[in-house]
């Protein structure tokens, strides 16, 4: 029998027993609670914090505190690093200094990329490290969306103007993902979605 709160989908992490356990709201019974609890908390992160420059998204501390904003009040493990195997990402003794490499690399990205393909990249790297227990890919989207409003980009749309469905949505994003993790210079699907 599956867990009505941990069941996840196509794309979704498993939290295992001890990550599961940081859970703060009480009310919280099923994945619909669940997802209705971090909606919020992502709403309120995303309303209480406007804007950020590029030196602040290129910033492993900033990264970790976004991701502390978006699901603190949900997770008590939010805005640290994983300590556990995941089926996606990397190790996790590897995680602080790939996110540093990262940081360090999109440096180079904004200077020598077109502006959207610099965030369409930081956007597939950051997913690929997968550095918290659970929310990287909305973590990863926010900090895109940061990234390119520091660089006074057009923000992302996510698909949003192409008429899908959620679970066509969905699948559009993750094809996209998986095709730049094929070539990862090959990010011409992705920056397509995500200004979709």
């Amino acid at each position: 029998m599956t867990d009505p709160l941990l069941d996840v989908g196509d794309g979704n992490t498993p939290l295992d027993d001890d990550e599961a356990d940081g859970l703060k709201p009480t009310w919280v019974r099923t994945r619909g609670d669940l997802n209705d609890a971090e909606r919020d908390n992502i709403l309120d992160a995303r309303r209480s914090l406007r804007s950020a420059t590029v030196d602040e998204v290129l910033d492993d501390l900033w990264l970790r505190q976004l991701h502390q904003r978006m699901f603190g009040d949900v997770w008590t493990w939010a805005g640290r690093y994983r300590t556990t195997l995941r089926n996606i990402g990397i190790d996790p003794a590897l995680i602080a200094g790939a996110v540093r490499s990262l940081t360090d690399d999109c440096r180079l990205w904004v200077e020598h990329d077109q502006p959207a393909v610099a965030v369409a990249r930081f956007h597939h790297r950051l997913v690929a490290i997968h550095p918290f227990p659970n929310g990287n890919g909305r973590h990863s989207r926010a900090a895109a969306d940061y990234l390119a409003g520091a660089l006074a980009v057009v923000p992302p749309t996510w698909g949003s103007a192409s008429g899908l469905d959620v679970d066509s949505l969905r699948a559009s994003y993750l094809s996209a993902l998986r095709a730049a993790d094929r070539d990862g210079d090959d990010l011409d699907r992705l920056v397509s979605f995500m200004w979709s």
